[in-house]
């Protein structure tokens, strides 16, 4: 049985979504999504896309909202792109906690 490996991100969406269909026919979004390390604020950049429910849900995502991403990694052998895709299996907005006051 082969598993299937996920990560998960909390980062801020770099390009907004945008629709699009495979050469399959297949329905999808493609987003950005920018992660910055905690120990040195170096900023990571990927490219996701997004099938299914959370390809619609993803519809909506513009560009500074802060998501929860938890995605696959996928290899990309005949693609000359610089940045790694990653296929969302989960995606939702992070809303800003309210700061407790005392």
């Amino acid at each position: 049985m082969q598993t299937q490996q996920t990560i998960t991100f909390f980062g801020t969406v770099s390009n907004s979504a945008t629709s699009r269909t495979s050469k399959t026919g297949r329905k999808y979004t493609a987003f950005g999504v920018s992660i910055i390390c905690d120990r040195n604020l170096q900023a990571f950049h990927y490219n996701v896309v997004a099938f299914g429910r959370q390809g619609h849900f993803a519809k909506q995502l513009h560009t500074g909202t802060r998501i929860k991403l938890v995605v696959q990694a996928q290899s990309q052998p005949d693609n000359i792109a610089t940045l790694p895709l990653l296929t969302a299996t989960f995606v939702r907005p992070v809303h800003p906690v309210a700061p407790v006051i005392s």
